[in-house]
């Protein structure tokens, strides 16, 4: 009775964690949990059933005409746990991400045939209890389907224990949880192999220990649950993230010698017989990530532009443990770069090229007045901050009009152009000529004083005056120009342009073809001086 007992406490143990897990049943594994401690139980509860019957005959009644009735229902947990089993494995190891339908209902065939020919026996054919009695004094031995039954069950568990011992290889920070689990599973399946071979001692002969076994690995999992954060916290697969990773994954160890590497950075780096090889380094199987001992960024491979992550990892004490290396392919991403780096210079371009426009002049390339009115809003306060001279020339060609009348307003453009290019090229670098309408021009003269620029002035109007515009054109022309200075004569763009225009309009009353430089005080009626 004391066995009995214990087998009703295990059934209750694995009833309560089943259903513990099928209230978690979003976590990935819950469901299978649940399926294998529910097969637990109902094993543990129809064993117990039988064996209370057979002790204390009448107090758990049986149907007429299907002897070991409780028995025969058992087999329904029992096929339940190798298949619940396997399907856990696969999806806590991460070898299936998910379970489908198909999968299941291959799984299911064996049971389903199972439990049918177990509940036949005796009826049609000896194949599964092979004439076994509960009054009888020899030992189940099984039938064919029992046996057939076992080698099934134990190829399915098997082949789960691989797959937890993989991951339990492969696996750093769930090691512990998988091989709590892997114990638990191998003591049930001893305990079951013990009982079906009859190598238990002479006490326990002639009793199935099998749902002991299964409250280990209960009692196991509850410690995972517990301690590990065991259906809270799942291992996120290998297969599903290294293997499948986009990046390419290189593992090196302290020395920097290759540990592992996953599928992308071989499609990577293996091309013309260069394989990624164990135990290389891995500077050496990938050209450009190490330049002398700097680590580098990003390189080029297979026609492709990777950039690369290093991680390191360390003990507690801070000793090198391994090297991370992730490489991400930005062909396309530097492309478009590129393509939109060029597009933003031709942008630059078109922009420079329209502010050009807009501040010169179309026919003689200078610039046009409102370039100049900002670089005297600029140059003025420079030369009063800096206390040095600005002088601003106004300049106009004499009689022009009449050129324009007699010859012609190609003639006329022709020595408009003639005159811009000779104060462009007789200026200084820092000067700045301007067309500043019809045929007045100006010129800005930074750090010259009035006596200086009427030197550079006087210059141009020489050269000018100078020049041959025939056949087609007059033989000679000349220009009037005045000079205003700042500080001396003004403190502000509308001055400075009021006294230079009254310098000039002081040369063409003089006779034209002359410079003259502006009156000290305005009002004066003197030039303060003059170049003809």
């Amino acid at each position: 009775m004391l066995f009995i007992g214990a087998l009703f406490v295990s059934c209750l143990v694995t009833l309560f964690l089943a259903r513990y897990a099928w209230v978690r049943r979003e976590a990935p594994t819950a469901k299978a949990v649940a399926a294998m401690m529910t097969g637990v139980s109902w094993w543990t509860l129809c064993y117990a059933l039988e064996l209370l019957h057979y002790s204390v005959p009448g107090l758990v009644l049986e149907p007429d005409g299907l002897p070991l009735f409780w028995f025969r229902l058992m087999f329904i947990g029992v096929v339940l746990l190798p298949a619940s089993f396997l399907v856990f494995v696969l999806l806590y190891t991460g070898v299936k991400e998910r379970i489908s339908a198909r999968l299941i209902t291959w799984l299911a065939v064996e049971p389903v045939l199972v439990v049918l020919v177990a509940l036949t026996d005796g009826t049609f054919h000896d194949w599964f209890l092979a004439g076994f009695a509960s009054d009888s004094d020899q030992p189940f031995r099984g039938g064919p389907a029992f046996w057939l039954h076992a080698l099934y069950s134990y190829l399915i568990t098997l082949a789960a224990y691989v797959l937890l011992i993989r991951f339990i290889i492969q696996s750093r920070s769930y090691r512990k949880q998988a091989a709590l689990l892997l114990f638990g599973g191998m003591v049930s399946s001893l305990a079951n192999i013990l009982t079906i071979l009859r190598a238990l001692p002479e006490p326990l002969q002639g009793l199935d220990i099998s749902p002991f076994g299964f409250l280990v690995t209960a009692v196991l999992m509850l410690l995972n649950i517990r301690k590990q954060g065991f259906l809270d916290v799942m291992p996120i697969a290998r297969s599903l993230v290294f293997d499948h990773m986009a990046d390419g994954v290189l593992v090196a160890d302290d020395r920097g010698r290759l540990v592992d590497r996953n599928p992308a950075a071989r499609q990577f780096f293996e091309s013309g017989g260069r394989r990624l090889a164990r135990g290389e380094m891995v500077g050496d199987l990938v050209p450009g990530l190490l330049r002398g001992r700097q680590f580098s960024p990003d390189l080029e491979a297979n026609g492709r532009i990777l950039s690369v992550q290093r991680n390191l990892f360390r003990t507690g004490t801070g000793k090198l443990r391994g090297i991370v290396y992730v490489f991400r392919d930005v062909t396309d991403l530097k492309r478009t770069e590129a393509d939109l780096r060029e597009k933003l210079e031709r942008i630059e371009e078109l922009r420079n090229a329209l502010k050009e426009e807009s501040i010169r002049d179309p026919l003689t390339g200078l610039y046009n007045r409102r370039w100049l009115d900002e670089v005297l809003e600029r140059e003025i306060p420079r030369a009063l901050r800096e206390q040095r001279p600005l002088t601003f020339c106004i300049m106009d060609l004499d009689h022009f009009k009449r050129v324009n009348d007699d010859w012609g307003h190609d003639v006329g453009d022709r020595i408009l152009v003639a005159l811009a290019k000779l104060l462009q090229d007789g200026s200084r670098k820092q000067d700045v000529a301007a067309r500043f309408g019809g045929e007045e021009f100006v010129l800005v003269l930074p750090g010259l004083d009035p006596q200086g620029a009427l030197d550079v002035v006087g210059r141009l109007r020489s050269e000018f005056s100078d020049m041959d515009f025939s056949p087609g054109g007059p033989v000679r022309l000349t220009f009037s120009a005045g000079l205003a200075c700042v500080p001396d004569h003004a403190s502000d763009r509308e001055t400075l342009f009021r006294m230079a225009d009254r310098a000039l309009y002081q040369a063409k009353d003089q006779g034209r073809d002359r410079v003259v430089i502006a009156a000290m005080a305005d009002g004066d009626d003197a030039g303060a001086g003059e170049s003809a």
